[in-house]
């Protein structure tokens, strides 16, 4: 079945006055339904009533054309709601997420950067103080700071197996071992 395209009426039809079908302009209408055997007044009621019921379908369909309105217009609230929330939800999680990130220090431009190294001691030390192991005094020494041929060398860029915590990682060979240069803790001078 195929259904009439309703043109979309444009005024609410409550307001609308009926007309008078006694005015020369209608003479025509009634002069052929009397012509038809109808009488004056029964011909003047039949337009009235024509009138009547077409104004009444108009009325309803007014009315679901008010309903599809309103309807359409609740969607288009409720869609432009939920996407107001999910845009606040994203923007809460942006929010979120930005304060978990690490936050970078301004970068001076004009600061100059040292071309001195200070001596500190290596990796092999800082882990065994770490894991409160017993560390010569020799690897606190300004000598043992000083040395650069065990705490840099070619073990640096060479990684090994390490389990920390029940996990395996990798970890620079240079901080496993020990200095061949080191001293007893006897062995040192006092000065």
């Amino acid at each position: 079945m195929v259904e009439a395209i309703i043109p979309c009426i444009s005024s609410d039809l409550l307001l609308e006055v009926q007309l008078d079908f006694e005015l020369p302009a209608y003479t025509a209408c009634t002069t052929a339904l009397i012509g038809s055997g109808l009488t004056a007044e029964a011909a003047l009621a039949q337009l009235v009533d024509s009138w009547t019921q077409e104004w009444q379908e108009c009325i309803i369909l007014w009315q679901q054309q008010l309903d599809e309105d309103a309807h359409a217009l609740q969607e288009a609230a409720d869609c432009e709601h939920e996407c107001e929330e999910r845009e606040t939800a994203e923007a809460e999680e942006h929010r979120e997420m930005e304060k978990k990130k690490p936050k970078i220090n301004n970068f001076n431009v004009d600061l100059l950067v040292s071309d001195i190294i200070i001596p500190h001691p290596s990796q092999f030390v800082l882990q065994k103080v770490k894991n409160m192991k017993f560390v010569e005094l020799w690897y606190f020494s300004p000598d043992s700071c000083e040395v650069r041929d065990w705490n840099k060398s070619s073990a640096d860029d060479a990684l090994g197996l390490k389990k920390i915590d029940g996990i395996v990682a990798l970890k620079s060979f240079s901080s496993f071992k020990a200095s061949n240069k080191a001293l007893q803790d006897h062995d040192l001078s006092w000065r």
